[in-house]
């Protein structure tokens, strides 16, 4: 009976310590770990790593710098303590995919740094598209760190998902 116990506990922990990954330095200060390694490309003048989870899922990070906007991390600080830049920053993303629905979001914190999280149906009617987006985007000085898992429906991935949105560090 103690051995089932222990077996019990303990299986999480290797079923969880399993997943294959491989940790990406996004700068001086910031890392994350993708399930393969990543392709790194610019997309829109911001540095994008991006990493598919087999056929049924991707996961990306993409790495915004205020300062291109004359913003300061002062000023980033207080544009994110803001309600309303929540709302403006939700709807900029909705805005972005046509047929998009939310299913849900929050307003929370990533090791201590404010950080938007959103759920969303991206509205595509192939259902072999990866139409499921899971979004964290996390505010570090002047920086945010987008980090986006995508899903097929009826596929998730929630083991991969965890793991990669936990392995997100910050110095």
């Amino acid at each position: 009976m103690k051995k089932q116990l222990l077996l019990a506990f303990i299986l999480p922990f290797f079923a969880f310590n399993s997943i294959e990954s491989v940790r990406v330095e996004l700068d001086d200060r910031v890392s994350v770990e993708f399930p393969e390694t990543p392709e790194e490309k610019t997309m829109n003048g911001n540095q994008v790593w991006v990493s598919d989870v087999g056929s049924d899922a991707r996961c990306m990070v993409m790495v915004l710098d205020f300062a291109k906007f004359g913003m300061d991390s002062a000023a980033v600080a207080d544009e994110m303590s803001r309600e309303e830049s929540f709302r403006t920053f939700k709807d900029g993303i909705l805005g972005e995919m046509e047929g998009a629905t939310l299913i849900s979001e929050q307003k929370t914190t990533t090791l201590g740094y404010t950080t938007f999280a959103y759920h969303i149906d991206m509205g595509k009617t192939d259902t072999e598209a990866l139409n499921v987006m899971y979004n964290r985007n996390v505010f570090i000085g002047r920086k945010m760190y987008s980090l986006s898992f995508y899903e097929k429906p009826g596929k998730p991935n929630a083991d991969k998902r965890n793991h990669f949105f936990k392995s997100f560090k910050a110095r």
